[in-house]
């Protein structure tokens, strides 16, 4: 073999060894990049359900306060009932004749709306509290109960979600949250794994075009380069 011909084929091995080396690397990276995105899943769905959790607590508060609510003022509205129809009665005792049947009517007049109000009251109070507080929630309202690390994804697909019914609009998102963490993740990481793709074409437009521009006269310059 002539001493070019060998010096072109070594220059051609380092060059394939070097394009070798670059490809290895992003290999690396790939595989760190899915490393890195089964770490998101993973803390993608803790997040998800704790936050669930919490919410579902402060939820569960918030009826718990709305049912003592309800029962003080039932309490309320009955002792003021009860006063009501004890100064009634007084007055009809020392009212006599006509004015004891005009008492006596009014009484049960008096009586028949009090009693509509406590059937009205304890309804009230035997009503599902879940139910009849159903949440109706701008966009703004339901993301303060959302995890910073989830705003982005909320803002994405906060669409699918509706007022109404028996869980609020950030319950129903966090329990979807958990339920997909992959959806989850994939949005987050749309825009790394965009620029991780961008970053690979751009290096293999690169390696083609630098192969392509090599003259004769630069193939000879890495030979004489090369020192043996």
């Amino acid at each position: 073999m002539k001493r070019a011909d060998w010096k072109e084929k070594a220059a051609r091995q380092a060059i394939r060894a070097r394009e070798k080396a670059e490809l290895d690397r992003l290999a690396l990276e790939l595989s760190h990049a899915r490393e890195r995105k089964r770490q998101r899943v993973k803390h993608a769905r803790a997040l998800c359900k704790r936050a669930r959790l919490q919410l579902r607590d402060r939820l569960q508060e918030r009826r718990r306060l709305e049912r003592e609510r309800l029962k003080r003022e039932a309490i309320a509205a009955k002792h003021a009932e009860r006063a009501t129809c004890q100064a009634r009665r007084a007055v009809a005792k020392r009212s006599g004749g006509a004015d004891v049947a005009e008492a006596a009517a009014a009484l049960k007049v008096a009586r028949t709306a009090q009693k509509a109000a406590r059937k009205a009251a304890a309804r009230r109070v035997k009503l599902d509290v879940p139910r009849s507080a159903r949440i109706h929630e701008s966009d703004d309202s339901a993301r303060r109960d959302i995890p910073a690390e989830l705003q982005g994804v909320w803002d994405r697909v906060k669409g699918r979600f509706k007022s109404g019914g028996r869980r609020s609009r950030a319950e129903a998102f966090l329990e979807w949250a958990e339920e997909n963490p992959h959806e989850v993740v994939e949005l987050q990481s749309d825009t790394a794994d965009r620029e991780v793709a961008r970053l690979v074409r751009e290096h293999e437009a690169q390696s083609k075009k630098v192969r392509m521009r090599k003259t004769k006269a630069e193939i000879a310059r890495e030979l004489a380069a090369i020192p043996f």
